[in-house]
């Protein structure tokens, strides 16, 4: 049995926390199981309150929601199924991007983690509040973090502390996000996704200029994620789909 000095012990807890403190995570191979039976959606309408009911009921389990967000939270989660009874946690913090998942703290060495799915409330934010977003496009960037949760999911506490240090790499973390694009675009929100990303990088939605060069430089352009699109079979002819209500699993 090895036995650590206190310094060491201390070491490990620091690094544990910067974690935590962390933004959105990565890793070296971020596409996940295409285990989700959804079908492709071209554009959400907003639920009826019946509608939103089901979903609580299949999907809300272990989960915090902030009301403002529920809706499209809900349905995002519905492309997760292993992330059913996983605890999440919905909250609005002080961030430097539009959202941010991570593992709560505490939780980490936990056999039960707790995930947190972090909102700007920062009213001095030169970038996009999730508030101003359409609503698809707000499936779409939930669903991105979800995609990283799943990943975390998969990781124990050493392999989030690998994710971790290679987002700190511009470049690593540029190439890491795509991939979580990919896996989001893969589950069946390719579409949520490309509206995101045509609001957050095309629009004239009021962000910076500095927000909207880290946009284009971090994740994928709306033409990128219409060619990952074009090569995956299930999505089919979907450019053209009326509005649909909720997912239907």
């Amino acid at each position: 049995m090895i036995h650590l000095s206190r310094p060491s012990k201390n070491l490990v807890f620091v690094s544990i926390l910067l974690l935590t403190l962390s933004g959105c995570g990565i890793s070296r191979h971020a596409a996940l199981p295409e285990i989700s039976s959804q079908p492709v959606v071209r554009e959400f309408k907003q639920p009826s309150g019946s509608q939103v009911d089901s979903l609580m009921e299949k999907y809300g389990h272990n989960k915090i929601f902030v009301e403002k967000f529920k809706e499209p939270a809900l349905i995002a989660l519905s492309y997760y199924p292993e992330l059913k009874d996983v605890n999440i946690k919905f909250k609005y913090s002080k961030e430097a991007t539009t959202m941010a998942a991570r593992p709560a703290p505490l939780s980490l060495l936990s056999p039960e983690r707790q995930y947190l799915i972090l909102i700007n409330a920062r009213r001095d934010f030169e970038g996009i509040f999730l508030e101003d977003v359409p609503f698809n496009a707000q499936i779409g960037i939930i669903g991105h973090e979800l995609a990283h949760i799943a990943d975390y999911n998969n990781h124990n506490v050493w392999g989030i502390a690998g994710i971790y240090f290679r987002y700190l790499d511009k470049t690593r973390r540029a190439l890491f996000e795509k991939e979580i694009d990919k896996a989001t675009i893969e589950r069946g929100l390719g579409w949520q996704i490309y509206d995101w990303a045509t609001y957050s990088i095309l629009t004239d939605n009021g962000s910076s200029d500095d927000y909207r060069v880290f946009k284009q430089e971090t994740y994928m352009h709306p033409e990128r994620i219409e060619q990952v699109i074009s090569y995956i079979s299930k999505y089919g002819d979907t450019g053209s789909s009326i509005p649909q209500s909720v997912a239907s699993e």
